[in-house]
């Protein structure tokens, strides 16, 4: 049903205003340089693809997304880490809401404040880092209060994943074709993440669940490895940008990649 109300581009999208399109428009440029496709779509049917298997940024983030997503993997387990508080059924199942709204409320204060200061590596890592507490904390005791504290730190390292999916948006601005398949071809290679991740926490390493734990940390801390390789590289992309305006003239700033 998505499909009939989700808008295209806003030159295509009828129900826009004129004002509103021209917002969102000049909203793209500034982001993603999007509004360029005549000067930077210049090759033919399959270019695009071409592009996006060729470029080494996108096996690269693909493959950090994968420790992601085995870092995230507790998720689909927490009415069973719930468990290990020694509550019944029913109060177990309870006690999974509360961190999931912490969570929810978290990524929208923690995105919202890094898409105003347009960085995201240490909005990132930091979420990662919580994430890596929560779970030293889980492996260092069995106390219920400690352990379920540490639920909700495990729980707002989802919003990481949320800024990953926004900084690609910058990183494979242009062309449009080339950013498609980036988009699809890395949601495709993460979800091998889904797969290794159901494999991490069997029943006979619980209740402590002390090697699940530790193989999140272990892929936590491979994410913020190379989200900071990535952030290095794309900084010298944005001086390379910077150099090539002054030697051409240019006074206005032009794309930026977002670090």
């Amino acid at each position: 049903m998505a499909v009939f109300v989700l808008p295209d581009f806003p030159t295509t999208t009828k129900w826009l205003t004129d004002d509103e399109r021209r917002l969102a428009l000049k909203r793209m440029e500034e982001d993603a340089g999007v509004g360029d496709q005549l000067e930077t779509e210049n090759g033919g049917f399959g270019y695009g693809f071409y592009l996006a298997i060729a470029d080494w940024k996108v096996w690269w983030i693909a493959t950090l997304l994968i420790a992601q997503v085995i870092a995230l993997s507790f998720t689909g387990y927490f009415p069973t880490l719930t468990a290990t508080l020694g509550y019944n059924p029913t109060a177990s199942l309870l006690l999974v809401a509360p961190p999931w709204i912490y969570a929810a409320i978290f990524t929208f204060v923690w995105t919202r404040h890094s898409d105003k200061t347009q960085e995201r590596f240490l909005h990132m890592s930091i979420s990662n880092l919580i994430g890596i507490i929560g779970s030293l904390i889980s492996i260092c005791t069995m106390n219920t209060a400690a352990r379920y504290f540490s639920l909700f730190l495990l729980a707002q390292s989802n919003s990481a994943t949320v800024l990953m999916t926004t900084w690609e948006s910058n990183t494979f601005a242009r062309p449009p074709s080339k950013r498609a398949v980036c988009f699809s071809l890395i949601n495709a290679v993460q979800q091998l993440g889904s797969i290794s991740g159901s494999y991490i926490w069997p029943t006979n390493w619980g209740p402590t669940y002390r090697y699940s734990y530790t193989i999140v940390i272990a892929c936590n801390v491979i994410v913020i490895t190379m989200t900071w390789i990535l952030r290095q590289h794309l900084k010298t992309l944005n001086k390379k940008l910077e150099r090539e305006e002054q030697e051409q003239g240019m006074e206005e700033k032009g794309f930026r990649y977002v670090l």
